[in-house]
């Protein structure tokens, strides 16, 4: 079971577990909502130990316009809602930061206190998982190959879901914000 994600807002502790996230955004867009919920996961880890993130102070930058990310972060931060929500169109895949079908899985979040930026691994992607999903987008994939793609998607999150943070995140930097 994944650890839950803890945000403080107005004095109160807010928790928020996978299940929540599907809740609220379903499971159209499974695999950005996993990858969401992981890099959140990996920044708590490192950043955010012992005090969580106050949630309205939480900054959101991605390399990954994805639906199911943005609702994931969303979900936890209210930072779309707040408009502290960018996509970063500039970011480029690298050996540390993995392709995705738009963009590439790279992500900053920040706050007062802390600026992290992390990174989805490229090998815990699969080999044909942004071919597919390119082939979906441009409507040429058949029916067969649309559920084929389904199938790829829902092991995809399985298989993260299943991994630690460490196993699926490359933390690429962390500053702590000087007082």
């Amino acid at each position: 079971m994944l650890p839950a994600l803890v945000v403080t807002e107005n004095d109160e502790t807010l928790s928020f577990d996978f299940d929540d996230l599907v809740r609220y955004h379903g499971k159209r867009s499974i695999c950005g909502l996993t990858v969401a919920y992981k890099v959140m996961e990996a920044a708590w880890d490192t950043a955010w130990t012992g005090t969580p993130p106050e949630r309205d102070r939480l900054v959101v930058a991605s390399g990954f316009p994805g639906p199911g990310a943005r609702d994931g972060f969303e979900m936890v931060t209210r930072a779309v809602t707040r408009g502290a929500y960018e996509i970063l169109s500039e970011v480029m895949a690298g050996p540390r930061v993995a392709e995705a079908a738009k963009g590439a899985y790279f992500f900053r979040l920040s706050d007062d206190r802390n600026i992290i930026e992390l990174g989805l691994k490229p090998e815990v992607v699969p080999p044909e998982f942004v071919t597919r999903r390119r082939k979906l987008a441009r409507g040429v994939a058949s029916a067969a190959e649309a559920a084929e793609f389904r199938a790829l998607q829902l092991a995809f999150s399985d298989q993260l879901r299943a991994m630690s943070a460490s196993d699926a995140i490359n933390v690429l930097e962390h500053r702590e914000v000087p007082t």
